[in-house]
């Protein structure tokens, strides 16, 4: 049964939330599961101006508020100026927590009572190269858990995974809630675009954000990332929370912020929450572009054992074996992590992934063959002009030159290449001689190869030394906002 958030929202009528065996908890009305005695006595000036002076509101304030905004009776100009209150003076968590239960009610909530087994779902914040998803989905299912993944398209330098999956010829990303749960029953897993109508609230919301420089905001993103999450529905998750140059909080001790309160927001919800601190300072594996990160994903999957992949490998065994320990699977992270790369080496993932491909209507025979997807037209060799090793790669500058190349969209309407992409041949700690090819640009579009192969060459820093091995995962938070080092003896 899908509990409140916070104990106080718990009223009579919530039991109706899940009680019904559809595809949806269908919100007909705003906050139809609540009262309809909420109090609006407050005018929407007063709660604006409680918050620029710092005042904490109270939840039912906060539903009220929120209530009136999706009715209209709070207008646009209004909603910013307490977005930009919330940036300058902040939330408590009980004030982000109650605002991601308002925003998980103002539209549909996933009923995945009917489906059998345990579900477990993760979310990342996204980066560059980051086709974590593709891989780790497939691999939690070949354990036998539900895997009911909603992902996005991407904007900007970082990729979506719902762009990656449209590459595969005939896949279909956009299934309704029935054929969701039938593909989740029969394979386990399904990676779809958000279905019904999840937190439309949101979207009125993010977009205000994106215009009125309020994007940066923990309170704010917590509960844009996690209402989205929590409508899917899963009994449990886990998040990879990425810092660095590639990823949307440059600093760790920010996305550990970030993590803290997203965790308070799932296990607010009921649901065990676990986040890890993952760097995004250089590219995730060789693959940057829609194609390009099938193709690395179904050689991880294939245990090709591409030593440009390992990051990528390790990102992936430690969220499984996450997810497993979550699950019920596994007795600890150790074992998850050994269960993990088991199943990658014994072709059980890779089955999982097939069996998925085929049951949303992909190609199994560009799977099985990914070099004879078509080529894009241009193919351009960025070389070394520097001999020593590589020491940094920035993950922003490459992945910004994916999207001139077409492998990402500046505007929500744009079209992507799936052929088009950047495929790196080197990467942090290998060494390099002066003319090396250090990654290969590809492109359909005229014009943009030259100055794109001068970028990805500048965002290679390559030195004399032998650089400090980076740490790729630092911490764990979990329940509580505890905050661990991360043992990265679990990898050896």
């Amino acid at each position: 049964m899908h509990r409140a958030l916070l104990t106080r929202f718990t009223r009579p009528s919530t039991a109706l939330w899940l009680s019904r065996r559809e595809p949806f908890r269908k919100v007909t009305q705003p906050f139809s599961s609540f009262p309809s005695t909420l109090d609006h006595s407050q005018s929407p000036s007063a709660f604006i101006s409680d918050k620029r002076y710092g005042k904490e509101h109270t939840s039912d304030e906060i539903m009220s508020f929120i209530d009136r905004y999706q009715r209209d009776e709070v207008k646009d100009y209004q909603m910013s100026a307490w977005l930009m209150a919330v940036c300058l003076k902040g939330m408590t968590p009980e004030e982000t927590a109650a605002l991601t239960k308002c925003m998980v009610m103002s539209g549909d909530i996933a009923d995945l009572s009917d489906v059998p087994g345990t579900s477990v779902d993760k979310h990342s914040t996204g980066g560059v190269g980051d086709k974590i998803s593709l891989i780790l989905a497939p691999l939690v299912a070949s354990f036998g858990l539900v895997v009911p993944m909603m992902s996005g398209r991407g904007l900007g330098h970082t990729g979506g995974t719902l762009d990656k999956l449209d590459s595969i010829p005939g896949f279909s990303c956009d299934l309704d809630m029935n054929n969701f749960k039938k593909i989740l029953r029969t394979v386990g897993v399904a990676m779809i675009s958000p279905a019904g109508d999840m937190a439309p609230v949101d979207k009125r919301i993010y977009a205000l954000r994106d215009v009125t420089s309020t994007v940066r905001a923990i309170p704010l993103q917590t509960s844009s990332i996690m209402c989205k999450k929590l409508a899917e529905n899963p009994e449990s998750l886990v998040l990879d929370v990425k810092f660095g140059s590639g990823a949307f909080n440059h600093e760790v001790e920010e996305s550990i912020e970030l993590a803290k309160s997203m965790v308070e927001a799932g296990e607010g919800d009921n649901k065990q929450t676990t986040a890890f601190i993952t760097s995004m300072d250089e590219p995730i594996g060789w693959a940057v572009g829609n194609w390009n990160e099938i193709h690395e994903s179904i050689q991880v999957l294939s245990n090709e054992n591409n030593p440009l992949s390992a990051d990528l490998v390790d990102l992936v065994v430690v969220q499984c074996g996450q997810m497993l320990l979550q699950g019920g699977v596994a007795s600890d992270l150790a074992e998850g992590i050994a269960m993990a790369k088991e199943n990658l080496k014994n072709g059980k993932a890779l089955a999982k992934f097939h069996e998925m491909v085929e049951a949303q209507g992909g190609s199994l025979e560009a799977v099985k063959d990914p070099k004879s997807y078509p080529a894009a037209k241009h193919k351009i060799e960025v070389t070394s002009t520097r001999s020593g090793h590589v020491s940094a790669i920035d993950a922003l500058a490459v992945g910004l030159v994916g999207v001139d190349l077409g492998a990402g969209r500046q505007f929500v309407e744009d079209d992507v290449d799936f052929s088009a992409g950047i495929e790196l041949l080197k990467k942090t700690g290998d060494k390099v001689s002066e003319g090396d090819v250090l990654a290969i640009l590809s492109t359909n579009r005229d014009g943009v190869g030259k100055v794109g192969a001068q970028k990805v060459e500048g965002a290679y820093k390559v030195d004399e030394a032998v650089p400090t091995p980076r740490q790729l995962i630092t911490n764990i938070v979990r329940k509580g906002g505890l905050v661990e080092a991360f043992d990265s003896s679990l990898l050896k």
